[in-house]
C-alpha cells in the first residue's frame, strides 16, 4: 500500500475518491480550506446524467453565441474584462466542435457516465443515505418546433449511445405532468437518468462516514509539494504539512495550479453557474425538467425546488452577478405556471471545465504517485463515483474498468 493518500479538494469528486480509497482499506487525508461538499458540489442541479455524453460544443453552435450574449437572460454570458483571457479557451472549444471530434468525445464519455448510478448506490449506502440516489428519469422541454428541431443532433448522439428517449407532444405532456405549462410543445423523456435529492446532504454524509472511518480533514489551502526521488513526499499547506505516499488532485476549478506544479499544463477554466432555491414551492415537476431553449434545470429536491444553469465566463475572482440567478425564475414560472413559493436563495459556483468537455483523469505523466481527477464541467456529480473507482484502481496498480487514455492530461 502507498501509505497515507492525500486528496486535495473536498468537493464531491474528492469525497467520492477518498471514500472509495477508504472502503478499500487505505488511509486518507482530505485537504481543503472550505467545508466539505461546498461549491458546485452543493449547488449543482443534482442530475445523474448518462445522457450528458454530448459535449458543450457542437457543430455550428458558434452561430448561436451572438444571440446568447445579446440576451441578458440568455444561457451564456462573458464578462467584457475577461474576454481576452478566455479567448484561447474558446478557440480550443471551437476546434472540438467538428462532427468527427464530437463523436469521439461522446464515445469517450459514454462509459464514464453510464456507470454513474450503479457506482453511486454503494457509496451512498456506505454513507448511510441510499434514499438520496433516485432514478426517475428527467426531461427536456421545448416551447417551439424550432427549439425542438435545434437539438436534433444532441438527441441523435444520445440515441446512438443507447440513451432511451421518448417524445411527448400536445395533450400527452399534461397527461404526464399536469404541472407543466400548455405552452410546452415537446417533452423529451429520458427515463434512465437519475438525480440526487439533496447534493449537499450527500456530501456531508460522505464526509461524516470518512471521519468515522479514521480519515483526517485538514482545513487549510494546499500550496505545493515537496518531492523525494521524483515523487510527492509532502503536501505543503498554509497550515500543517501532510506526509503522503500518494496525492490525488481533485480541487475542481482550482486544480490547474497543482497540475502545473506537477509539470502538466492543462487549459482548465471556470464556467460559473447559478441557481435559485425556492422554499415551499406550491408545485413541483414530476421529474427534473430542463428548458431546451433556456438550458436550465428545474429539479425537485428535499428542501424545495432548485432552478440551476447558465454559463458565465468571468474567471475565479470576479464577484457574482446575481442577476444571472434572478433571470432563472421567470423562465421557471413560465414552464410551471402555478408556481408560488416562499424564501428564495441565490447561489453561484465554479464548474471546472476543459474545452473538450472531458475531465482530466489518470496518473500524472511526470510524477508517478500523483493522480488527476478534475475538470468534470457539467458532469461532476454524475462522474464522481466512476472517477472514484478509476482513481482507486490506479493507486492499486489495477487496470480501470474503462479506457481512460482519452482523458489524459497529455492530450493538450
Amino acid at each position: 500500500m502507498p501509505g497515507n493518500i492525500a486528496v486535495i479538494g473536498a468537493g464531491v469528486v474528492g469525497l467520492a475518491c477518498a471514500s472509495e480509497l477508504q472502503r478499500r482499506g487505505h488511509a486518507v487525508t482530505l485537504i481543503d480550506p472550505g467545508l466539505p461538499g461546498q461549491g458546485c458540489s452543493f449547488g449543482n442541479a443534482g442530475c445523474l446524467s448518462r445522457a450528458s455524453c454530448v459535449p458543450l460544443g457542437l457543430p455550428g453552435s458558434w452561430r448561436k453565441v451572438p444571440g446568447w450574449l445579446l440576451d441578458p437572460a440568455g444561457p451564456l454570458s462573458i464578462r467584457l474584462r475577461y474576454a481576452h483571457r478566455i479567448a484561447p479557451w474558446l478557440w480550443r472549444l471551437h476546434l472540438s466542435t467538428s462532427l468527427a471530434r464530437v463523436n469521439q468525445i461522446a464515445d469517450a464519455l459514454r462509459p464514464l457516465l453510464d456507470r454513474s448510478i450503479e457506482k453511486w448506490r454503494p457509496l451512498a449506502a456506505w454513507a448511510g443515505v441510499p434514499e438520496l440516489i433516485r432514478q426517475d428519469g428527467y426531461a427536456f422541454s421545448y416551447e417551439s418546433e424550432a427549439g425542438f428541431a435545434g437539438d436534433a443532433l444532441g438527441r441523435s448522439l444520445r440515441v446512438a449511445r443507447d440513451v432511451e428517449i421518448t417524445v411527448l407532444q400536445g395533450p400527452e405532456i399534461r397527461e404526464f405532468d399536469p404541472a407543466l405549462s400548455p405552452t410546452i410543445t415537446h417533452l423529451v423523456l429520458m427515463p434512465q437518468q437519475g438525480h440526487v435529492a439533496n447534493p449537499g446532504r450527500l456530501s456531508r454524509a460522505l464526509a461524516e462516514r470518512l471521519r468515522s472511518g479514521g480519515a483526517t480533514f485538514v482545513s487549510a489551502a494546499a500550496k505545493g509539494f515537496d518531492f523525494r526521488d521524483d515523487r510527492v513526499a509532502r503536501v505543503i499547506t498554509d497550515g500543517p504539512s501532510v506526509e503522503v505516499g500518494a496525492v490525488v488532485i481533485a480541487a475542481g476549478a482550482y486544480s490547474k495550479q497543482f497540475a502545473e506544479k506537477l509539470d502538466s499544463d492543462v487549459p482548465l477554466e471556470t464556467e460559473r453557474g447559478y441557481h435559485v432555491m425556492l422554499e415551499s414551492p406550491s408545485v413541483l415537476p414530476r421529474i427534473p425538467v430542463c428548458s431546451g431553449e433556456g438550458k436550465y434545470f428545474m429539479t425537485p429536491m428535499e428542501t424545495g425546488l432548485r432552478i440551476a444553469g447558465t454559463v458565465e465566463l468571468a474567471g475565479l475572482e470576479a464577484p457574482p452577478n446575481y442577476r444571472r440567478a434572478d433571470f432563472l425564475l421567470p423562465g421557471a414560472k413560465r414552464l410551471l405556471p402555478g408556481l408560488k413559493h416562499g424564501k428564495v436563495e441565490r447561489w453561484m459556483g465554479h464548474r471546472p471545465s476543459l474545452p473538450d468537455s472531458m475531465p482530466v483523469l489518470g496518473r500524472s505523466p511526470r510524477v508517478p504517485n500523483a493522480y488527476f481527477a478534475f475538470g468534470h464541467g457539467h458532469v461532476g456529480l454524475t462522474a464522481a463515483s466512476p472517477t472514484a473507482g478509476i482513481i482507486a484502481d490506479l493507486v492499486e496498480n489495477r487496470d480501470p474498468y474503462m479506457d481512460i487514455h482519452p482523458f489524459a492530461a497529455e492530450r493538450f
